[in-house]
């Protein structure tokens, strides 16, 4: 479900938060930029997994920015490390060489 992002700083979200979820980080995925609600929330269990969160959803293109953030006790979020599809160019590229590689042993091109 999407939400604006000044919904999901809310204290309503923080109490909604801890009350059904009590993650640890949440990562905030900007998936429709242009319209009112342009954020989705995926909960993580620690930094990396909302990092691999992160990486999916950009390198898939079915996000636009990320924002990462550590959850407080009451549910409140702390500040944001925001990433973008430019974080993780060194992997985009590697993924196309492999894929390319791939695609070229099945023809013969190389060996």
């Amino acid at each position: 479900m999407a939400y604006s992002l000044s919904f999901l700083l809310s204290s309503d979200a923080a109490s909604a938060r801890m009350i059904e979820r009590k993650p640890a980080f949440v990562v905030h995925l900007e998936v429709a930029p242009y319209t009112d609600a342009p954020m989705t929330e995926v909960d993580a269990y620690n930094r990396d997994h909302a990092y691999t969160f992160a990486r999916h959803w950009l390198i898939n293109g079915m996000a636009h920015s990320a924002g990462i953030r550590k959850v407080k006790d009451d549910g409140t979020l702390g500040e944001p490390d925001i990433l973008d599809l430019s974080d993780f160019e060194d992997d985009l590229a590697e993924i196309t060489q492999r894929n390319l590689n791939r695609t070229m042993a099945q023809y013969g091109l190389i060996g």
